[in-house]
């Protein structure tokens, strides 16, 4: 029996946060998606792109995730025709099940779990129309797993869903990155998180942009932080990774007309890559010297000088001494002797 084509793929996503409101204004701002409840009163938002098709999914956390401190986060469901097949096969592979396989009416059977290393995924079974309405990730462009182990990580998924991995690229640095995909398509990467560098296993989607550069600078304008490019990538196209307003990670690939050479895959970093994309448009958008103040300074510079008065004052005084030098006229001294001749 032959599998169906979003068997082992991810055909959705879905973002776990406090304000799907405040989600619906920053992935408008970035990437032009809008937002709408998936029925009239569910509190499901559904992301649609320009042409009105569904992209992706926002729900709030409930109130146990949120006392437990669980933070906003992005997760990504992997296609399975037998979902509860594919749930037992992965807990005896070391996997814990966060939310049993259950159906969801008018979209489908799914379930949540984590992987051995503690990598949160979903499984999801679409309904026959469902599928035909949406492609298999459409809107997304790649899905990365930062694990512990990337060897042991990849071995997991492998036997779950059959993925193919490839050659591991040699980055430098010990630094590996693999790919993972079916026949010639590639649907991922992973490597494996540096020991000095403190972060959970797990994975981050990445969606389609028409310029990551230009995402990055509306990433900061919307409230959001590079953590990570804009860089180009192995293969062509660049990327770009950053936390949303509510801190949520996500990423965006592009593939334009302009590419940088190969160069380190992405890797979640605290770069300041925020402070980089102020200082290009603080030269891009230079603020104009209004004239205004200018001439203001000019005319406090021309009024306020104090050699002006002085002048006056000793022009004043001259005409009278010149005065009294020509009629001749001097004043007597007076002593105590001619005072008392007078008398």
């Amino acid at each position: 029996m032959s599998q169906p084509d979003y068997q082992g793929r991810f055909i959705w996503h879905e973002l776990l946060c406090s304000d799907t409101t405040a989600a619906t204004f920053f992935y408008s701002r970035v990437l032009s998606w809008k937002g709408q409840p998936f029925s009239p009163g569910s509190p499901y938002l559904m992301f649609t792109g320009p042409d009105g098709r569904p992209l992706a999914g926002a729900m709030r956390l409930s109130e146990e995730a949120r006392a437990q401190g669980t933070p906003a986060h992005w997760r990504g469901y992997i296609g399975a025709a037998d979902v509860d097949a594919i749930l037992a096969q992965a807990v005896r592979l070391g996997a814990r099940v966060l939310q049993p396989g259950q159906d969801v009416p008018a979209v489908g059977r799914v379930a949540l779990l984590t992987d051995p290393e503690g990598a949160l995924f979903g499984l999801y079974r679409p309904l026959p129309v469902a599928v035909a309405a949406e492609p298999a990730g459409q809107g997304f462009a790649w899905n990365e797993l930062a694990a512990r182990n990337r060897e042991s990580a990849l071995a997991f998924y492998q036997r779950l869903f059959g993925w193919e991995l490839r050659a591991p690229i040699d980055m430098g640095g010990g630094f590996h990155y693999q790919t993972f995909g079916f026949g010639s398509q590639d649907l991922g990467g992973a490597y494996s998180i540096p020991p000095d560098r403190a972060m959970p296993p797990a994975w981050c989607p990445y969606a389609t942009s028409a310029s990551a550069d230009d995402t990055a600078a509306r990433v900061v304008a919307a409230g959001g932080q590079v953590c990570h490019g804009p860089i180009g990538v192995p293969g062509g196209g660049r990327i770009v990774q950053f936390f949303d307003s509510q801190h949520a990670m996500f990423a965006v690939h592009s593939i334009g007309a302009v590419t940088a050479s190969p160069t380190q895959p992405p890797a979640p970093q605290e770069a300041a890559a925020v402070g980089t994309v102020r200082k290009v448009t603080r030269k891009a958008k230079p603020k104009p010297k209004p004239k205004v103040k200018a001439k203001t300074k000019a005319k406090r510079k021309t009024v306020a000088k104090p050699a002006k008065s002085k002048a006056k004052k000793k022009a004043t005084r001259r005409p009278t001494k010149r005065k009294s030098v020509k009629r001749g006229v001097k004043r007597p001294m007076r002593t105590r002797r001619t005072a008392r001749k007078k008398k």
